[in-house]
Order: C-alpha cells, then sequence, then structure tokens
C-alpha cells in the first residue's frame, strides 16, 4: 500500500480526527502495533478506534449480518459486547457523529446494510467490537510520554482498506529517524 494518504506532520496534537499510531516500544499490550482513530476528542476524555485488528473469526452464536462479519475489527479493549461503525456517506440515516468532511460514526446499522446493496461503490465501513477510550488528559499525557505520534492530515480513503500490522510496519519506516530503526524491532524484542 502507498502513503500517499499522509501529510506527515506529527505535532503531537491530539483531536477529533486523527489518526494515532502506537510507538514501536509501546507496554500496552492492547495497543501494540494500533493504528487508531480517534472519533471524538474533549473535556470527557477520547474515543476511538482500531483500524487494523481486522476479526477472522467469532466465537459466539451471532446473528449479525454476513457483512458486518466480514468487514468488522476489533475497536479496542473496552466493553467488547458494544457494536459500532464507521462509514463515509452523509445519506446514512439515524444519530450519527460527523468525524471530518465525509467521515461519520454511526447511525442506523439497517440503513447502512441496505445501502451497502443499492450503493456498493460509493459507501464505504468499517464495524467493531469494543473500543479505545481514554479519561481527560489521559492520551495528551501518553502522547506527551511518546507512546503515540499523532498525525491531522491525511486522505481518510485508507480508513476503509483492510490495514494490518504491516501497514504499521511500513508507515514507519517510511517516516525516518527512530520510528525506522524501531519499527524493525520483533513484537517481542526480549525474543532477539
Amino acid at each position: 500500500m502507498e502513503f500517499d494518504y499522509f501529510n506527515y506532520k506529527s505535532n503531537n496534537k491530539v483531536q477529533k480526527g486523527s489518526i494515532i499510531f502506537s510507538q514501536p516500544l509501546m507496554k500496552d499490550k492492547n495497543f501494540h502495533r494500533s493504528v487508531i482513530l480517534i472519533c471524538e476528542h474533549n473535556d470527557d476524555g477520547s474515543l476511538g478506534y482500531k483500524l487494523n485488528e481486522k476479526i477472522t473469526s467469532i466465537n459466539i452464536k451471532t446473528s449479525l449480518d454476513k457483512l458486518i462479519i466480514d468487514n468488522l475489527y476489533n475497536g479496542g479493549p473496552v466493553d467488547h459486547n458494544y457494536l459500532n461503525f464507521i462509514h463515509n456517506f452523509d445519506g446514512v440515516v439515524g444519530n450519527k457523529l460527523a468525524i471530518e468532511n465525509n467521515l461519520f460514526l454511526g447511525g442506523d446499522i439497517d440503513n447502512v446494510i441496505y445501502l451497502s446493496k443499492k450503493k456498493p461503490d460509493t459507501l464505504k465501513f468499517k464495524f467493531f467490537l469494543g473500543y479505545s477510550g481514554w479519561e481527560p488528559k489521559q492520551l495528551e499525557d501518553e502522547i506527551n510520554g511518546n507512546s503515540w505520534i499523532v498525525i491531522n492530515e491525511y486522505n481518510s480513503d485508507f480508513i476503509f482498506k483492510d490495514i494490518d500490522e504491516k501497514f504499521w510496519f511500513k508507515f514507519l519506516s517510511k517516516n525516518g529517524g527512530k520510528n525506522k530503526i524501531f519499527s524493525n524491532y520483533p513484537s517481542d524484542p526480549s525474543l532477539n
């Protein structure tokens, strides 16, 4: 995957719509090599979804639509009974939150399933079980402690692609400095 999606300028200023990449030596296993979309950031805290951990098997009996199952990601370590989604179509009905231009959180899930069949080349989406959450100022403290790289200028098309740990690695390798060196570390440096 090419990285023309990003105008790489990390300024450590997180905001609604930021993409955050975990630093290579992050100790929190929940966010190891994560790419997260920040959907809400205010005085009450921050909420986001991991974009690069696809759920390949569901061990529970479920009545989820095949569309959801085929596009389902682990959104983070909080509340795995919680299903939500992001999409790129303002025409989705229901209560939705605008994150950025042509990027929304939530809405009527049945409407998304219906529209996905009617507009398969227009509507893009990802579904998430669980989410990533931070208390007020917690995310800023983690950023200042070098746990996250913050990206605020990007083309949102990449969000709806299948991205994985390799995407994280390639992004950090491309952006030089200590990130390039540390991106080559094994997942568990103690095994090296």
